[in-house]
């Protein structure tokens, strides 16, 4: 006979305990008390017939055969996570999950989604808009656009766009802003994420130096771009996908330069399934939304808009 597997409960509370090197912070992650979490990993050593932690006054540590044992469980469990999400995903043709930062949703894929909609009868679309980057061994996710390099291990990306940046600011406050300099008499609107990012254009535009009336810190560039559209300020746009606003006279840019980033966005998801008829359609349709956002920035840049120095940019 076969011998009794332990049991999934106390291999879950010796993961989280080697995990974290403690029961009362397993406890928390898995809502037990840390009597509960030791009571579990007694089971368990108990079954296995060995010490899997040294119990030490105010802290545990695992012993040569509870570090070894902890590599496999680790590995074991997270293949049944994987193995359970598999399963829990969509099966149907008539379902996508697409994972987006932010400011491309906001900016691009909810404006435009009908005509995706239109070109795909009875696909029910679910978009989460999320800075964190989807995890396609755990997360019910089928696609993804991510900010970055597009070297993901095991994911099969396509570039939309790249990225560049330049000052925007509502079409009202154009008429005292003719050059880098005039910003001195304006609201500069910041990104606290990324606090040196004004500093780097500024240092581009050969404007150091120049100090702002006054600032304000937002956390992310939808919030950034919302506030120079009411007019609170100045901000960097994010080009291609601030064209929209360019060309609808929301936003207005002032002046060069426009500062390519260091990364663009990617359109990502795993490889078995990239040549899947509705991610396909997908990411085609994304790649043409961004073809036409780059012909708008060409034909509303300003002249001379286009830089060398490369900015980090999320």
């Amino acid at each position: 006979m076969a011998k009794r597997l332990p049991s999934l409960l106390a291999l879950e509370a010796f993961d989280a305990a080697a995990r974290h090197m403690s029961f009362k912070a397993a406890a928390a992650e898995l809502y037990l008390t840390p009597s509960a979490i030791s009571h579990r990993v007694k089971l368990l050593e108990k079954h296995l017939g060995l010490p899997l932690f040294r119990r030490l006054n105010r802290e545990i540590r695992l012993t040569e055969a509870g570090q070894d044992y902890f590599g496999s469980v680790r590995k074991a469990l997270d293949q049944l996570v994987q193995a359970s999400t598999r399963l829990a995903l969509p099966t149907q043709a008539d379902e996508l999950r697409l994972s987006a930062v932010p400011h491309f949703a906001n900016a691009w894929i909810i404006p435009h989604l009908e005509s995706f909609l239109d070109s795909q009868p009875g696909l029910r679309l679910f978009v989460e808009s999320t800075q964190r980057n989807a995890d396609f061994a755990r997360d019910a996710v089928d696609a993804a656009v991510r900010y970055g390099h597009g070297r993901w291990p095991g994911l099969a990306a396509v570039k939309l766009t790249d990225l560049a940046v330049a000052p925007v600011c509502a079409p009202k406050l154009l008429s005292g802003l003719r050059s880098p300099r005039d910003l001195r008499s304006q609201t500069l609107i910041h990104l606290t994420s990324f606090p040196d990012l004004w500093p780097r254009w500024l240092a581009a535009a050969r404007a150091t130096g120049v100090k702002p009336k006054r600032e304000i810190w937002v956390d992310n560039i939808t919030q950034a771009t919302d506030a120079a559209e009411r007019g609170l300020g100045v901000t960097l746009g994010v080009a291609p996908l601030i064209a929209s606003k360019l060309d609808e006279g929301r936003l207005a840019m002032p002046f060069a330069p426009l500062i390519p980033a260091e990364h663009g966005y990617w359109f990502v998801c795993r490889r078995a399934e990239a040549d899947k008829p509705r991610l396909k359609a997908l990411r085609q349709w994304l790649l043409d939304l961004m073809r036409k956002a780059n012909a708008d920035m060409q034909r509303l840049a300003p002249p001379g808009a286009v830089g060398r120095k490369r900015i980090r940019v999320k």
